[in-house]
């Protein structure tokens, strides 16, 4: 075994705080422009933590189990994100009319973050 459940669990803190401190940012600078363009950049942003979140609590849950049951939550949890961040992205356009690009700025620069957060050693 490579890396244990414990390092995993601490990739996930650290993969949900960077994107949660670069969401934040961007929503401040996103305030200039209007507190609609912030709080949208809010929303989707906090759809992308709380679904990788999600998906790293479904991933690293149930212990040593076969490959395919392993890969069947990987699958499960990806595809929980994803429902959640269109559904938060639509419910954004359709239901509070958000800006599209603050929703899309918002997401954008959640996924980036949480990608360099994992990345980094």
């Amino acid at each position: 075994m490579l890396n244990s459940v414990d390092a995993g669990r601490r990739l996930m803190l650290r993969a949900a705080v960077y994107p949660l401190a670069a969401i934040v940012a961007l929503a401040l600078i996103f305030l200039l422009i209007s507190k609609l363009h912030a709080v949208a950049v809010l929303a989707s942003g906090l759809a992308v933590v709380a679904g990788g979140w999600l998906a790293a609590r479904i991933a690293l849950n149930g212990g040593a189990q076969a490959a395919a049951s392993a890969v069947g939550r990987l699958v499960a949890a990806m595809a929980l994100k994803w429902v959640l961040v269109i559904g938060v992205l639509a419910i954004g356009i359709i239901q509070f009319r958000f800006p599209p690009m603050a929703l899309l700025a918002g997401i954008a620069v959640g996924m980036m973050f949480q990608v360099l957060a994992l990345a980094r050693r």
